[in-house]
């Protein structure tokens, strides 16, 4: 059986992505129980030539972002679980894989310890233990890569394509579904911020306006997991959607960017 299908997107990261794969290869744990997929984006760098060293399944799409090339692997992935990682991230030790598999007891999710690198500063990044319902509402770490999902509980949901923020309503579509989870309190990976990433891109209207998008998707899961609406709207709230848009429309206009003076 395959237990852990391990999902890495890749465009241009070239420069990190054998660190990301040797972290992966090294693992003490049977490598006849987990599937490595990596889905290339369209790269123009070295970055093909470097995956086709390794033992993985190489997918390719052309230029769907993050999550286009996610569910790219989704559609294929074979493991019990599924564990996302991006390109120039890493797996924290030789150990973290086999540290995981010991908690695992047909749980839904698992919310994973990262250490964030930010240029050369790392901070702990540990999820609060709380409840779902806090959890939906508040919670700030709604990266894909901070969790390791049972596929069973993904079924259809898929990421939003083409877009910045894409994994938001993802994970918390999940959470929604979730019926049950647990914690490994010991670091599980590397989130390495790097120059042209997500994270550290400009936040032009563009950017702006696709987290508005992500964020006015949530309306939808209120209807669909209506257990968790009040959570879901207070989420909303929090994230002052109409401070948002008058940014965006100032952006636009004027191109007045002052978004990090609010966020």
């Amino acid at each position: 059986m395959c237990k852990f299908s391990i999902i890495i997107p890749n465009y241009n990261k070239g420069k990190y992505i054998n660190e990301c794969l040797d972290s992966i290869i090294n693992q003490n744990f049977d490598k006849r129980k987990y599937e490595i997929i990596v889905v290339d984006d369209g790269s123009n760098d070295e970055s093909l030539d470097i995956i086709s060293k390794y033992p993985v399944k190489l997918l390719k799409t052309s230029r769907k972002g993050a999550g286009g090339a996610r569910n790219k692997a989704l559609n294929i992935a074979i493991g019990e679980y599924i564990i996302f990682i991006d390109s120039d991230d890493y797996l924290y030790d030789e150990n973290v894989i086999s540290e995981l598999n010991k908690i695992i007891n047909n749980q839904d999710i698992i919310f994973l310890t990262m250490v964030k690198n930010d240029f050369g500063k790392e901070t702990v990044m540990v999820e609060e233990k709380n409840s779902l319902n806090e959890k939906i509402e508040k919670t700030k770490l709604l990266g894909c890569t901070t969790k390791c999902f049972k596929r069973k509980l993904i079924k259809d949901i898929r990421f939003t394509e083409n877009i910045a923020y894409e994994d938001i309503c993802f994970t918390l579509e999940c959470l929604c579904r979730c019926q049950s989870y647990d914690y490994l309190e010991t670091p599980f990976y590397m989130y390495r911020k790097v120059k042209n990433s997500n994270t550290t891109q400009e936040v032009s209207g563009k950017v702006m306006t696709d987290l508005i998008l992500e964020i006015s998707r949530i309306y939808y899961l209120c209807f669909k997991y209506p257990n968790y609406k009040d959570n879901l709207i207070k989420r909303i709230k929090n994230d002052n959607l109409p401070l948002r848009l008058e940014i965006l429309n100032n952006l636009i206009e004027n191109g007045n960017n002052n978004f990090r003076k609010y966020f």
